[in-house]
């Protein structure tokens, strides 16, 4: 097989396609913007113009010390920035920093190669970020771009523009067969893309945590992102029935209500008894961070892969960093736990020793006129029903050690999380076992398609009262004080509505928020059926093809083809490599061409040495004695007869002797 010889090493790109190659490099960028701190985009960006001014004024390359300095500099303030070189955003950062700072030194074929190259790779970073559908179709516009750019350079004046980016898309419509291929039988792995967490530089949005304060919820309410979407098997449940469960808090401490170290160890599962038909629903969650998985309350099964708490929700093994779509079946009535366990009821009335004077006071009136803990619940909605309380969005802010009385009988103004905290408060003073649920309330009917949206902005606190001959009871005093918040959600129940997000601040006859319910819908298709494309949904759909269980023939086979296609790319990879030049006068040539690329003056395709030669020296006058004699002796030992050793290894001397900056007026335009 003859081996196809590759362009030389030294630069055989004009001006023009090295500004070229500066736009793509900015386009393939652009998406970290959003991603990157901004002195880290503003440092690119200014690279990437001094870049393209010195290819526009005709510049030479910043010398070597300078790029050194400048390579020393970028290291240094990612280092001091993120306080390490590793990880995904700092390693993002000193990717596109370096990146920005290669285009400065590119004259070489070579250096295009790998400019071309590290876009491949910035390109796939995108998706550590971000891979919604939008950023799909940037990085396939990304990846058509950086083909065609190597089709171009590889095929020169034979491919112009327009032809190479024709084949660019040629080459793109004939991988997707083998790309969605891949996609559906390719064993899937647990876990986030390469196994990085998207948030281990502290960039993750926030999602239900594991602690409950004033104002947590509060701010979570305020973003409209998606939180998970969901498929009901059948009708949907009323609005009063839409509660969402996640994680549960049992212990409270310093204005905090914490999950509680010791729960899981000390407490089993709840005991659930279910009555009447449950409700099923396909469930689509984004990724949060954190193990919850959210499920109608109450939940009853999901993945076997995941565990029940002691708290009636479920968790996953690892936080979920990815869109995952499961399956959960829920009652919505039921009985929980009718006999408590003595270690759950000392939970359940657990209180620090001191703070909070006046709501135990209260709460012990209750306890001594009230008969039961029944009367008890029902005095406690009266109070916040008929107790003047605002449900808004910035509630004043209270102490540490007494918030719950300054909520109560200050106050008296505060988001779900101030009512779900104060009433278990006031629960576990009376003696009434009780505990805080936070998960979400509502659902958004999708404009299209047969699907329901949970938001951010309809994060959730409600609270759980144990009642003998009842069990776990949902006590919602939300629902006492402000009745629409259940009903109409939360436009029609907070006061200062102007501080909601705007797919939840009753926009719904806006065209925009049509706009973007339509967008909503597509990118539900592309999150169920692609990002949630994991292990489980795998097996399922391997099961309904009647292939189950050849999981591990599959990943086998999968790993002999790939690895058969590796060994064929490196086999053509070997007979493609470029030969070395034998002749040492044409090497010596090409030193003196890659040394004048450095400063702006690299060889035209075509070009003759003696023509160049003149070309140099009409732009340095300078260089014209020494160039111009360089170029008529290289012809002469190329084409002439009978050429004396002692007159190559002069002109090779000479060759490696020749140094363009150090020959006066360089700079010279």
């Amino acid at each position: 097989m003859a081996r196809r010889r590759r362009k030389p090493a030294v630069s055989t790109t004009s001006r023009g396609e090295r500004l070229a190659l500066t736009g793509i490099v900015a386009f393939i960028g652009l998406p970290h913007i959003g991603h990157l701190p901004l002195w880290v985009s503003l440092a690119t960006a200014a690279l990437l113009a001094w870049n393209a001014v010195r290819l526009l004024l005709g510049r030479p390359t910043p010398p070597g010390l300078v790029r050194a300095l400048l390579t020393a500099a970028g290291l240094g303030a990612v280092l001091m920035g993120f306080g390490r070189i590793n990880g995904q955003t700092a390693g993002v950062a000193l990717l596109m920093l370096m990146l920005a700072l290669k285009l400065t030194e590119t004259v070489r074929y070579r250096d295009v190669v790998v400019v071309l190259a590290l876009c491949c790779f910035v390109l796939v970073t995108q998706f550590l970020f971000s891979q919604s559908l939008g950023m799909a179709l940037y990085l396939v516009a990304g990846s058509w771009l950086v083909v065609a750019a190597f089709v171009h350079l590889h095929a020169g004046d034979d491919a112009p523009p327009r032809a190479a980016a024709a084949e660019s898309a040629r080459l793109l419509a004939l991988a997707i067969p083998v790309a969605a291929a891949l996609f559906v039988l390719f064993p899937r792995l647990p876990g986030p893309l390469w196994g990085l967490p998207a948030n281990n530089d502290g960039t993750a949005r926030t999602g239900l945590s594991d602690t409950m304060s004033p104002g947590s919820i509060a701010d979570l309410a305020r973003s409209d992102a998606v939180a998970f979407r969901v498929r009901f098997d059948g009708p949907a449940p009323p609005p009063a029935a839409r509660y969402w469960r996640g994680p549960v808090l049992w212990d409270f401490d310093h204005g905090t209500w914490h999950t509680g170290p010791g729960v899981a160890r000390t407490l089993a599962p709840p005991r659930v008894d279910a009555q009447g038909r449950g409700v099923r629903t396909d469930i689509t969650l984004a990724p949060s961070h954190k193990p919850w998985l959210i499920a109608l309350d109450m939940p009853l099964t999901t993945a076997t892969a995941h565990r029940r708490t002691a708290g009636g929700n479920w968790v996953a093994p690892h936080p979920i960093d990815q869109r995952i779509r499961y399956i959960a079946r829920s009652a919505l009535h039921y009985t929980v736990d009718a006999e408590l366990a003595p270690a759950a009821r000392r939970l359940a009335l657990a209180l620090p020793a001191t703070g909070n004077p006046r709501a135990r006071a209260l709460a012990h009136r209750w306890a001594n006129h009230d008969h039961g803990a029944r009367a008890i619940v029902h005095s406690a909605l009266d109070f916040f029903r008929q107790g003047g309380f605002r449900y808004t969005l910035n509630p004043p802010r209270t102490s540490r050690d007494n918030s719950v009385d300054d909520f109560l009988f200050t106050t008296r103004a505060g988001f779900c999380e101030h009512f779900a905290g104060a009433f278990t408060f006031l629960m576990r003073a009376a003696g009434v076992p009780a505990r805080v649920v936070t998960g979400y309330q509502g659902a958004q009917r999708a404009s299209i398609g047969d699907y329901w949206i949970v938001r951010d902005s309809d994060a959730h606190a409600w609270s759980e009262v144990w009642l003998a001959g009842a069990g776990w009871v949902r006590v919602d005093p939300t629902a006492a004080a402000a009745p629409e918040r259940i009903a109409d959600g939360i436009t029609a129940a907070v006061t200062d509505s102007g501080d909601l997000p705007y797919m939840a601040g009753g926009h719904d006859r806006d065209a925009w928020y049509h706009v973007r319910m339509l967008w909503d819908a597509v990118d539900a298709g592309w999150n169920r059926w692609f990002l949630a494309y994991g292990p489980a949904l795998q097996q399922r759909l391997f099961a309904a093809l009647g292939i189950a269980g050849f999981g591990t023939a599959i990943a086998v086979l999968t790993g002999l083809v790939v690895g058969t296609l590796a060994l064929v790319s490196l086999w053509l990879a070997w007979h493609m490599r470029a030969e070395r030049e034998a002749d040492p006068v044409v090497r010596a040539w090409r030193r003196i061409e890659r040394r004048l690329a450095r400063i702006g003056l690299a060889r035209h395709t075509g070009e003759t040495p003696v023509g160049y030669a003149r070309r140099v020296a009409a732009t340095r006058p300078a260089l014209r004695r020494e160039i111009t004699d360089l170029a008529a002796r290289y012809a002469r030992l190329r084409y002439a007869a009978n050429i004396e050793s002692a007159e190559r290894r002069e002109f090779i001397r000479r060759a490696r002797r020749f140094h363009p900056r150090r020959t006066g007026e360089t700079g010279a335009g």
